[in-house]
């Protein structure tokens, strides 16, 4: 694996401007091809902590990985 899909993105809510369609396209859709992104998410209750991982199985977009903080 190599340290690229590894690195995880601290999720900030600046990053979403517009109305609440152009948010919704922004994180559930992927931004190479426009089809819906796979996304799950593994909560950690010891360090409030949610990671997130979206793929698109459309094209080789890749992974986009962001970590939610739970508290």
């Amino acid at each position: 694996m190599s340290a690229r899909q590894r690195n995880f993105e601290f999720e900030h809510l600046e990053k979403y401007h517009g109305d609440v369609d152009e948010v919704t396209k922004t994180m559930e859709d992927c931004p190479d091809c426009g089809k819906k992104l796979i996304i799950t998410h593994w909560a950690d209750c010891t360090t409030l902590l949610m990671e997130e991982s979206a793929q698109c199985i459309e094209c080789d977009f890749g992974s986009r990985k962001t970590i939610h903080s739970m508290n």
